[in-house]
């Protein structure tokens, strides 16, 4: 009692939790591994310094975030941070989620878009864009330039926050961004305005149905049955899925393609190459 105990990773494949000790990540970037080594010294001398006046913890989560062109890392998950994404600057909170990797995440962003944009076979272009699990507007800011309207949904009222700002950070005026889940996107009574606002208002659930794009970035359970259920009735021209389980990406799937949609293209990225 009293030691602090390993730092790292999780044990895989364990039935109760263990730790096994990382002083340095191969898959890390620079920055990373040099505010680890001092979190870690901190760690323990601030430990050192309290045997005994404070009862042992079970455990904690420790982050180290890398953002801003410096390499600037911070361990604060509410402090805010900026990046940049194929010249889109985004802001968001340190502890909210966002991808980790900062060189395959561009490539990412341009095929979801690249996807969302081409013209349907009847050569009509897509004019309007639903972003289910936004987050802090990633696709949908990312594609606005391509489309008439585009809105996002997410049920964290916060990233909601950060998406609203993010698109005035970028001047863009054609986004609406929703706090709520995505279930309710497709019944939604909420009007959202085309760019420049005026007199242009709209629900999406009238959005045309065939120039409009539904971009999915579910977490790693996939989506639900009733959002699934509501996207068939709503039967948008086109589904860009983006995944982190193919397995709860393959079973959705089967349902859009029982539902009359065809697999025109899979592309894989490795966010975490070993």
């Amino acid at each position: 009692e009293g030691s602090i105990g390993p730092i790292g990773f999780n044990k895989k494949n364990v039935s109760q939790r263990a730790v096994v000790d990382v002083q340095h990540c191969v898959i890390a970037t620079r920055a990373i591994n040099e505010k680890l080594i001092t979190v870690r010294r901190e760690l323990h001398e601030k430990q050192s310094l309290n045997i005994g006046a404070q009862k042992k913890r079970k455990g904690a989560t420790l982050l180290l975030r890398q953002h801003g062109d410096d390499e600037e890392v911070t361990t604060d998950p509410n402090q805010l941070v900026f990046t940049t994404v194929n010249n889109l600057k985004l802001s968001y909170m340190a502890g909210n989620f966002f991808q980790n990797n900062p060189h395959v995440l561009p490539l990412m962003v341009q095929c979801v878009v690249e996807g969302a944009t081409y013209s349907s076979s009847n050569n009509k272009k897509m004019t309007h864009l639903i972003d289910c699990y936004c987050g802090s507007g990633l696709f949908c800011l990312s594609a606005s330039s391509n489309f008439e309207i585009c809105v996002g949904i997410e049920v964290n009222e916060r990233a909601i926050e950060e998406a609203r700002y993010n698109a005035e950070l970028n001047t863009i005026s054609n986004c609406a961004f929703i706090a709520a889940s995505a279930e309710a996107i497709f019944e939604s009574n909420n009007l959202v305005s085309s760019s420049g606002g005026g007199d242009m208002n709209y629900c999406v659930r009238d959005f045309p149905r065939e120039t409009t794009v539904v971009v999915l970035d579910p977490p790693r359970k996939g989506c639900s049955s009733d959002f699934l259920n509501q996207l068939y009735k709503f039967s948008p021209q086109r589904v860009v899925y983006m995944s982190c389980d193919p397995a709860t990406q393959a079973r959705d799937t089967k349902g859009l393609i029982s539902n009359g949609y065809s697999i025109v293209s899979v592309q894989p990225f490795d966010l975490f190459p070993q």
